[in-house]
């Protein structure tokens, strides 16, 4: 099976769905700025937004999988298994001392950006027991749904139409345009080119979402680490 190859749903059917989930969410107040991410109430809305925006999308993947009458095979959820496993744990390393040598290089021409959102919480989290919850949020519920919706479902119809070449980069530059950060574009576009790839290569999207936890883990412990 390969889910790369004709899939049965294109780019613009991709973007209602993401419209439609920041629709609900709008309405549900989870679109404006995190307050107060140092404290004991930011920290605990912050994660209801978190794993509420997780529980949403999934959601509305499942009724989109539905009315395609696809499978979760069809996205790119096959071959799990130990070589999946070790490509994704390599390439988070790697993954996260490139984006780091990257980002430093960047910071040297842009400066220093805001911190986002996610790293202040991590940085007001005092105890192992709150690093905890935020870790399952950064390693398994946002690699998991940010690489099924960009690798898994806008990738494809991008390289259906365009080719392999200008799929990956069309995707990339989706990737970084959707985390809505100026400053941090490019180095988003560049760790959406390195999971792009490595699902095209390896042809199994459970390799770009190891790697993409991986990546996350250890940028939460670093941040956490340096904390104050």
């Amino acid at each position: 099976m390969n889910p790369l190859e004709e899939p049965k749903w294109n780019f613009w059917q991709v973007l209602y769905l993401i419209l439609i989930i920041y629709l609900v969410e709008f309405f549900l107040g989870w679109l404006k700025p995190p307050e107060n991410l140092s404290y004991q109430q930011g920290y605990i809305n912050y994660l209801v937004v978190g794993f509420g925006h997780g529980l949403i999308f999934f959601i509305a993947l499942f009724l989109f999988i539905k009315i395609k009458k696809i499978t979760f095979a069809d996205v790119g959820l096959i071959n799990f298994g130990l070589k999946s496993l070790l490509a994704g744990i390599a390439g988070g390393i790697v993954l996260f001392f490139l984006i780091g040598f990257f980002g430093n290089f960047l910071t040297d021409y842009l400066g220093v950006p805001q911190p986002q959102s996610f790293a202040l919480v991590v940085q007001g989290a005092d105890s192992i027991a709150k690093l905890i919850p935020l870790l399952l949020l950064g390693s398994i519920v946002v690699p998991l749904q940010e690489e099924i919706l960009f690798r898994g479902l806008v990738y494809p119809p991008l390289r259906q139409t365009y080719g392999r070449g200008v799929g990956i980069l069309l995707t990339a530059l989706f990737f970084g345009l959707m985390h809505f950060d100026f400053i941090r574009f490019l180095v988003l576009v560049v760790g959406g080119l390195l999971l792009t790839l490595l699902y095209e290569k390896t042809r199994s999207l459970w390799s770009a979402i190891i790697t993409h936890g991986v990546w996350n883990i250890l940028m939460t412990v670093l941040m956490w680490l340096q904390k104050g």
